[in-house]
């Protein structure tokens, strides 16, 4: 099938990762969606594609920014609840 699968994770797991923080704060769902589609793509590149490399690399951004996305808001509530509030 070529490299498609491979591209098309690698696009979605580096969206994941850079900015999918930001796609979080404005769309929650959307910034679970953007990594889950770079783990699915991924997998699927490995399993089909000739050339794995760039579906590799797709399904680690993808995990790690899925890991980011659901880190992200226990560390900011966990801020929040710290910081004293000044009366």
């Amino acid at each position: 099938m070529g490299k498609a699968l491979g591209i098309i994770s690698l696009i979605f797991g580096l969206i994941g990762l850079l900015l999918g923080w930001l796609i979080w704060i404005f769309f929650p769902i959307l910034g679970y969606i953007v990594p889950g589609v770079a783990i699915v793509t991924g997998i699927i590149g490995i399993v089909v594609d000739d050339s794995k490399g760039m579906a590799i690399a797709g399904l680690i951004l993808g995990a790690i920014g899925l890991i980011v996305i659901i880190v992200l808001p226990i560390i900011f509530l966990l801020i929040l609840f710290s910081v004293p509030f000044i009366y």
